[in-house]
This record gives C-alpha cells, sequence and structure tokens, in this order.
C-alpha cells in the first residue's frame, strides 16, 4: 500500500522547487535584483552586475551609494507614495555607477503583503538605461540645433528677394522661399513637392533645368545661366540663376540647391547704353579734342596764374572783377578756337571774345547784346534757348544747348553747342555765368547723315522682307525683329529664346547651323548657309538663307544677321535639280544604246581597209564618252542637291587609279604632253568611281584651259597623314576673284580666251563637294598668264 504523504511535506517541496526557479531566473537576467525592508530604509545584500556598487550585507546608506545626488529628492517623493499607496514603485532616475561615473536606470519594485494586507517586503528589479538616455538627450540637442538652424534660415530666406529653392533629384521642389512663392502666385502646400510643369513652367524650360539638375548631378559643379518668363505679378521678366550641388555624407550629391536674381532692370540699361553708344562716342571724340588742347595751353595757363598770384590786394570792387574776368579769361583760354562769354546776373553785362561774334555773323569790332545773339537763333528754337539761358543765369546755372544761327552778315548756317557755368559771387550781391560756344556743323550734319543712313537701312530691310537679330556672346540672349519672329512661326510679340529658334529648324540641318554659329563665336568665321525653317504655330516650311558675322560694340561681342524667305527660289532650285536628273537619267538609256553600237562597229572596223570610216567611229566613241561623262555630271549635281548622292568606300591603290586615267586619257588626246609623277603603293578608302572622276576631270580642265602644245604635270605622293594629288597646267590662269568662286556650282571664268571652250560650270563644283564628303581638302595655287595647280587631298 502507498504511504500518504503529509501535506505540509508537499508544501515544502514545492517552496524549494519555486525557490530554486526564482534563484535561476536571477541569474539569467542581465537586471540587477533587490529586496528592500517595508520602509525602504535597509537594502539586503545586492549584486550590482558592475553596474552598481555591490553590497556585501545589509545596508542602511544605500541611498548615498546608489542615487545620484540631484535626484534624491525625486526617488524619495516616489518611494514615499508607493508606501503609502501600497502600489508598484517605477521611477527612471539618475545613479552612481560602479566605476564613479553618473549613470541611468529603471527601477521598479513590487510589494509583499502578508494575510492581513500589510507590507512585508519590497521586491524589485533596476535596469541600466544609460545609453539610451544619452541617446535620448543627444537626440534632443540635435533636434533643438536643427530647429534653431531652420528657424534663421527661414528668417533669411524670407527676408531677401532672391528667388531660392531646392530640388530632389526627381525634379520636384522640395523648398521654395516667400519670393519664390508670391512670384507663382502658390502657396508653400500646393507648390512644394511639385514638378517645374506643375508650377507653371513651360516644356522648353522645364526641359532645360532639368538637363542642368542631370548635368550637376553628372559633374557635381555649379551650373549657371540666364533665362526669362513670366512673374505672377510683374509680368515677363529676365533672371539670372545658379544651381549648385547639395552633397551627402559620402560625397554624392544628394539635391540641387539654386537662387534665381531678377535682373531685367540690368537687362534693360544694358540695352538703353547699347543704344545710346554712338552719341556717347560723339560726345568722347568732342571731349577728347577739348582736353587736347586744354593741356596744350597748360604752360601759359600756369603763367597768367602766378602772374595773378603776384598782383597786389586793390579795392574790393577791383578784386571782384578782377575774378570774375579770370574765370572768364580760364575759360576761354581753355576752349581756344571757342566762342565765350560773361553775364553778370545783376546788371545783365553781356561780354564776349571775337569768336562768338563770328559765329553769329558779327564782326569783331561790333558790339552784341544778349538780345541781338538771341535774334540770330532759328525761330523754332529761340524761345527754347532764351528759357534756357534765364532758368541758367537766376537759378540752377544747368545750360547745355544746341541749337542753329543765321550769321547776320554771311547769312551762314551753323549748329553751335553752349555750355555755361553759374558762379556766385562770394558777397552774395550778384552771380556770374559765363561760358563756351561750339561750333558743331560738320557733326551734326554727319549725325543726321547717319540717322538718315540708319533710317534708309530699316527702310531697305523692310521693303526687302528681311528678318534681323543679334546674340549677345556673353549670356547668348536672342532678340529677334518681328519679321524673324514669323519666319520662325511666332507671334510678333512673343519672347523667343535662342533654344526655341534653333530647335525649329529642321532636324537634318539644326546641328550645322548650331555648329557654324558656334564656329562664328569661336572663330570669328562668317555664317551664310541655306536652310529650311518649320514654323512653331503654323507649321509651314520656309526656306532661309542666313548671314551673320561677330562685331564687337562697347567692349562688348555680338553676333548679328539677317535672314531672308527663299522659299520659292529653292523650290524653283529643287524642281530644276528634279528635271536635270530626270532627263540626265532618261538620256542614258539611248546613249548606252548608241555606245554598244559603236563598239559593235569598231570591232567590226578592226580589220577594215576603210580608214575614214575606222576614224569616224573612234571619234563618235570618243563623243559618246565626253556626253556619258556630262550626263553622269548632272546626275551627279541632282544627287548631291538631294542629299542622294551615295559615297561607296572600299580600298584601292590612288597611284594605280591615277595612272589608268592618265594613260586613257593620252590615248585619247594627243595635243598635250602628260607627265606622270606617282608614289609607291598609296592606299585610300574612298569611292573609286567619284573619285577617279575628280581626277579626270581635273586633267580635263588642264587640258581645256592650257594652249595645244603645253605640258601638263600630274602628281601623287605623300604629305603627313594624306596623300596628296596635283594637276598643274601652263595655261591661262585665275584671277583673285575667279580663284574664290571657281568652286561654285554653275560658276565659269568669263574671258575672251574662254568664250570658246565647252562647260557648264558643274565639274569643280561636283569634285569639291566630292572630296569635302570624303573627309578631305581641295584648293588651288594660280596666277593670270602662268598656269594653275589644282590640289587635293585624301586620307591615308
Amino acid at each position: 500500500m502507498n504511504q500518504q504523504q503529509n501535506p505540509s511535506s508537499l508544501s515544502d517541496q514545492s517552496l524549494k522547487a519555486n525557490e530554486a526557479r526564482f534563484r535561476a531566473l536571477i541569474a539569467a537576467t542581465s537586471d540587477i535584483v533587490y529586496s528592500m525592508s517595508a520602509d525602504w530604509k535597509v537594502m539586503q545584500q545586492l549584486d550590482g552586475r558592475g553596474f552598481l556598487p555591490d553590497a556585501q550585507e545589509p545596508t542602511t546608506d544605500w541611498k548615498s551609494a546608489n542615487v545620484h545626488p540631484d535626484d534624491m529628492d525625486k526617488v524619495t517623493a516616489a518611494i514615499d507614495e508607493a508606501i503609502r499607496t501600497k502600489t508598484t514603485f517605477e521611477l527612471e532616475h539618475r545613479v552612481n555607477r560602479a566605476d564613479g561615473t553618473m549613470g541611468w536606470t529603471f527601477s521598479r519594485a513590487v510589494p509583499i503583503m502578508d494575510d492581513k494586507g500589510e507590507i512585508i517586503e519590497w521586491f524589485g528589479s533596476a535596469r541600466d538605461i544609460t545609453s539610451r538616455k544619452l541617446t535620448e538627450e543627444a537626440l534632443t540637442k540635435t533636434i533643438e540645433n536643427t530647429e534653431q538652424q531652420k528657424r534663421i534660415y527661414e528668417t533669411i530666406t524670407a527676408g531677401t528677394p532672391d528667388l531660392m529653392y531646392v530640388f530632389d533629384l526627381g525634379y520636384k521642389f522640395t523648398y521654395a522661399n516667400s519670393a519664390l512663392l508670391n512670384m507663382w502666385g502658390k502657396t508653400w502646400d500646393n507648390a512644394v513637392g511639385k514638378g517645374l510643369r506643375e508650377n507653371g513652367y513651360e516644356e522648353w524650360h522645364a526641359l532645360m533645368h532639368e538637363r542642368e539638375i542631370d548635368q550637376v548631378r553628372a559633374t557635381k559643379q555649379p551650373v549657371r545661366g540666364e533665362v526669362s518668363f513670366p512673374h505672377a505679378t510683374l509680368g515677363k521678366r529676365v533672371y539670372d540663376y545658379i544651381l549648385t550641388p547639395v552633397f551627402d555624407a559620402r560625397g554624392e550629391v544628394e539635391a540641387v540647391a539654386g537662387t534665381t536674381r531678377d535682373v531685367t532692370e540690368r537687362k534693360q540699361f544694358e540695352e538703353s547704353l547699347a543704344q545710346s553708344s554712338e552719341k556717347l562716342r560723339e560726345i568722347n571724340a568732342e571731349m577728347t579734342a577739348v582736353n587736347e588742347e586744354q593741356s596744350a595751353s597748360n604752360e601759359e595757363l600756369a603763367a597768367a596764374n602766378n602772374e595773378l598770384a603776384r598782383v597786389n590786394k586793390k579795392l574790393l570792387e577791383a578784386q571782384q572783377k578782377i575774378e570774375e574776368s579770370q574765370v572768364a579769361l580760364r575759360l576761354a583760354i581753355d576752349a581756344a578756337n571757342f566762342g565765350t562769354w560773361y553775364i553778370h546776373s545783376v546788371t545783365r553785362e553781356f561780354i564776349t571774345n571775337a569768336r562768338l561774334k563770328e559765329l553769329f555773323g558779327y564782326y569783331a569790332n561790333e558790339s552784341l547784346t544778349i538780345e541781338q545773339a538771341l535774334a540770330q537763333i532759328k525761330d523754332e528754337y529761340r524761345a527754347f534757348v532764351a528759357e534756357k539761358l534765364e532758368k541758367a543765369i537766376y537759378q540752377n546755372g544747368d545750360y547745355d544747348v544746341t541749337y542753329p544761327v543765321i550769321g547776320l552778315h554771311d547769312q551762314k548756317l551753323r549748329w553751335l553747342r553752349a555750355i555755361g557755368n553759374l558762379k556766385a559771387d562770394p558777397s552774395g550781391a550778384f552771380s556770374a555765368f559765363t561760358g563756351v560756344v561750339m561750333d558743331i556743323t560738320d557733326q551734326y550734319l554727319a549725325a543726321k547723315q547717319v540717322e538718315r543712313a540708319e533710317e534708309i537701312l530699316r527702310m531697305a530691310i523692310d521693303a526687302a522682307g528681311l528678318g534681323t537679330y543679334y546674340i549677345n556672346a556673353t549670356d547668348r540672349i536672342f532678340v529677334a525683329s518681328p519679321k524673324l519672329k514669323e519666319f520662325f512661326g511666332f507671334l510678333p510679340d512673343e519672347d523667343v529664346p535662342y533654344e526655341a529658334a534653333i530647335n525649329q529648324i529642321h532636324p537634318d540641318y539644326r546641328q550645322q547651323v548650331a555648329d557654324l554659329v558656334e564656329a562664328a563665336f569661336a572663330n570669328g568665321t562668317r555664317f551664310d548657309m541655306e536652310y529650311p525653317i518649320i514654323g512653331h504655330r503654323d507649321g509651314k516650311v520656309r526656306w532661309v538663307r542666313g548671314i551673320g558675322e561677330m562685331q564687337h560694340i562697347d567692349g562688348k561681342d555680338f553676333f548679328t544677321g539677317v535672314l531672308n524667305e527663299i522659299t520659292e527660289k529653292k523650290q524653283d532650285e529643287i524642281r530644276k535639280n528634279d528635271f536635270i536628273g530626270m532627263v540626265s537619267h532618261e538620256l542614258k538609256t539611248p546613249l548606252t544604246s548608241l555606245n554598244a553600237i559603236i563598239q559593235v562597229a569598231n570591232a567590226k572596223l578592226k580589220h577594215s581597209d576603210d580608214a575614214f570610216l575606222a576614224g569616224a567611229m573612234d571619234k563618235a566613241n570618243v563623243q559618246v564618252k565626253r556626253m556619258s561623262s556630262m550626263i553622269n555630271g548632272f546626275l551627279n549635281v541632282s544627287r548631291l542637291e538631294s542629299s542622294k548622292l551615295m559615297i561607296d568606300k572600299k580600298t584601292f591603290n590612288l597611284d594605280t587609279l591615277i595612272g589608268e586615267i592618265v594613260n586613257e586619257t593620252a590615248l585619247i588626246v594627243s595635243t598635250h604632253h602628260i607627265k606622270l609623277h606617282l608614289g609607291d603603293h598609296l592606299p585610300v578608302d574612298a569611292d573609286q568611281d567619284k573619285i577617279g572622276s575628280v581626277i579626270s576631270n581635273l586633267v580635263s580642265n588642264a587640258i581645256k584651259y592650257s594652249p595645244a602644245g603645253k605640258s601638263i604635270e600630274v602628281r601623287c605622293e605623300v604629305a603627313g597623314n594624306n596623300a596628296q594629288v596635283s594637276v598643274k597646267d601652263e595655261g591661262m590662269g585665275l584671277s583673285h576673284a575667279d580663284q574664290e568662286k571657281v568652286f561654285d556650282r554653275y560658276y565659269r571664268v568669263e574671258s575672251s580666251n574662254t568664250r570658246h571652250i565647252s562647260g557648264f560650270g558643274i565639274g569643280l563644283y561636283l569634285s569639291a563637294e566630292i572630296i569635302k564628303r570624303h573627309g578631305g581638302n581641295i584648293w588651288l595655287e594660280s596666277e593670270p598668264g602662268q598656269g594653275s595647280t589644282f590640289y587635293f587631298s585624301l586620307p591615308l
């Protein structure tokens, strides 16, 4: 039989088991476990786990040992509250760590109650939270600093008129200051976080900034530019802007910050300054002349001043008279050949020199009053000059007027410029008004002629239907006339940036036009090109011829030019080329048949005794070849101008090709002696048929344009990395004017020596285009009466 266990024994075993589990839990946890008396005065033994000081026996001074002095009151208050309410004690507070430093702990203790509900003991644990609290303090400080910097930044950006903003790498605005929001007419909520187009930017404008953001991101360098776009209240404005990269901790671009400044007034001032530059140059020229005369008389003026300094003081009236005369004398000496005057503000005394009388048509010994002088001024100017004079004498002294006079005795028309100076007497009793009068008739009439010439030029441009433009070389601001805007399909009052104009050029020609404009900026080369434009609004295709060149004005570089619409002319050329190509193509079929018949006839007449018939067939064969060459030339010109001329490159020996052509020519032509100088094995990558036609054309021209019996020298040699071919004749030579045009389409040298020579002026034009399409060069050297040498080069 099983013995029944004692209940008391079972309770002891259960208690031991629970105690074992509890000790295992204490050993496993990293927290500090502690036990306190009911009134918290005595702490039992404590294992500080390296965080708090250990206690080997119960202690009553545990507060001073473990609790940080600054948190002593807070800990005591929390203990008292827990004892009073008999609830769990929980508190985060500072402690004295085992290593002597300050730390943080989270302490929690629960009360142990007896059967009557009284506290007999407290059992708790403490956790080291020092790292978390230090992190929280650092985070709080960082947030405070960040908020402070944000407030400072907002204060700065809100007070500046510049537009300030930040893009993320997806082209979205992540910041916009008040000035930018006001310009848009938007608020932060409906602007920030949106892209360029959502904030009212036009497509071309948005694409431009997106490309610039990509550039900043790729190069890690700022980008600066200038652009015009509408303001919400001020209308169209011009802005200067800079985009700057914002880097992260790894040195990578994480955003793009921008600042934009309104420079409209500055641009308007620059335009006004440019318009008045001519007048300023005229004034500068006049003042330069005055300065030169003034410099020449400095010694005389110095001597006069020294003499005046040695004069003893006289009576007050005499001294005043001397001072007034001294001013008039100084101006008269400085002005040299200018007329001078002196007017007393009280007595109206009018003193002049002989030159001033001469300018008004009076003799030197005649008297001249103010009224008499005014009477010689032309009627329409007299009242104005008189009013200015009175104000200058009695009010502000401001007197600088230009007016025409009719001489009293000589009746001569003169344009005069008068400049006056008002000087008050120290006593205040009167003022002396002195000045000079200059004869500016020649300058005035010249300026009027320039104005008339400018007006005639404007009328001529309007009558010819020309569009005009200029581009600032520094900021590429593009200013176009209404007619030019019409060519590009824009409205007369519409703003047309340079990029917008370039985009309207036909894609097949756009890059070439842009490259030629850049070449003009870089090298000062002249721009002259024909190209088609697709209208921005009407979609109409127009052909224009553009001519432009660099101009240096007032220290600044501008690219200026005109555009002429040539649509009708270009369409005529296209129709003509199509006709030539069609006719040439149709002629090739019967010509091929005729060539075959002649070859068959030559074969049958090879052993014939009829020498006349055999010779006739040979001549017919030569003429057929000439006709075939001519037709091929027309076809190639037609293909070239319609961009259908194909270059079929392959590797061949250039010296071998030249030898074959020269030998074939020598069999046909016996009137000239051809000397051949060939290099050894000169391989080129080119279209053999097209290069052969160039060589044949140069040799044929040398024969046509040099007298019979003369020598022709054909040379092929290496020149650097190129094969260079030259054909030299002893013919009539070319003038400098003919040399500039000889490679132009349909150009023929016209003289009494060339009228009997047939041709259409397409051979050299076609040869030049073929060589250019091979990446080579073609040129000539010639002197009238001494022959010519034509050259071309191809890469080896």
